[in-house]
């Protein structure tokens, strides 16, 4: 009487744990990054708002004086330059320095107006004004794969892949790799499909294991970053009003001194160039001239 024998390939007991490991990771791969998620679309703006309504005003003062500070600063700075080389600062030359630095602060002033004056959709504009039009191929990848998930013709529809959707759209729109790169992880999508994981051999199956490791390591490292900057820092004592009280005279010290410092720049300012200049960038179209190029050629390597 012959015995049948099973066609049924035994599992390697590597491979079983491997498999086990790798399911593990994913979980929690998924569960970071929708904690990663959470932290920037719900718990950051929630905070922000927070933080403006209570400390908007001096933070916007505070951030105002800095970039005065820092470009009248260099106009000093500049102009100091000019003297140590035994120079006469003529109205010509100070004209020619407030033009330089016009120029290198001009995008100072525009980071800070898109911070404080925009509203967010203008911002958005801006944003993908600058990112371009032509998308490339890991956004249209990553699109793609979240697309074939949650696609309302293939997916069985439900409230959270509804909402999912729309931020996977939003993403796209955005060109955000790292939100893309999120909702991919968090649909699972990047996983191979089963009968392609049940076909492959102790070394693919330990890459796969090792990668996902990385991967969670990197979601991992995000959130702690997160956690360490603002607003999350002063997340469990935004609340607190002796916090409050610190922070809001911590803010009025430095704007103190941001005004004194200030006050020094005019001072030395004057001294040098004769006169008090109109604080501001001038944004109006310049004449087509290298302005950096001249004064360098000017001040560094004129050898009158």
């Amino acid at each position: 009487m012959s015995h049948g024998t099973s066609n049924t390939p035994s599992l390697h007991p590597d491979a079983q744990r491997l498999r086990e490991r790798a399911t593990e990771l994913r979980s929690a791969l998924r569960e970071a990054a929708e904690r990663g998620h959470r932290m920037s679309t719900q718990e950051r703006p929630r905070l922000l708002a927070l933080y403006d309504e209570l400390f908007g005003e001096l933070e916007r003062e505070l951030q105002d004086l800095a970039l005065r500070c820092a470009e009248l600063g260099r106009r000093v700075e500049l102009l100091t330059v000019k003297v140590a080389r035994g120079e006469s600062i003529t109205p010509e030359i100070v004209d020619l320095v407030n033009k330089v630095v016009d120029k290198e602060y001009a995008r100072f002033h525009q980071r800070l107006r898109e911070a404080f004056d925009m509203t967010s959709s203008q911002r958005e504009d801006i944003a993908q004004a600058r990112l371009g039009a032509e998308p490339d191929t890991e956004l249209v990848d990553m699109y793609r794969t979240a697309v074939k998930r949650l696609h309302p013709d293939v997916a069985k529809p439900s409230a959270e892949d509804a909402e999912l959707w729309h931020r996977l759209q939003d993403a796209w729109e955005q060109r955000d790799a790292s939100k893309l790169r999120t909702i991919v992880t968090m649909l699972g999508a990047d996983e191979p499909d089963a009968d392609v994981s049940a076909n492959r051999g102790i070394d693919e199956l330990q890459r796969d294991v090792e990668q996902l490791e990385a991967k969670l390591r990197a979601e991992e490292r995000k959130i702690r970053r997160m956690e360490g900057q603002e607003p999350f820092v002063f997340a469990s004592e935004i609340n607190n009003e002796a916090w409050k009280r610190n922070h809001r005279a911590e803010l009025e010290t430095s704007i103190a001194a941001k005004k004194k410092e200030l006050d020094d720049h005019k001072r030395n300012y004057r001294d040098l160039a004769g006169g008090d200049i109109a604080e501001g960038t001038d944004l109006r179209p310049k004449e087509d001239v290298d302005f950096n190029k001249d004064f360098r050629d000017n001040t560094y390597f004129n050898n009158r």
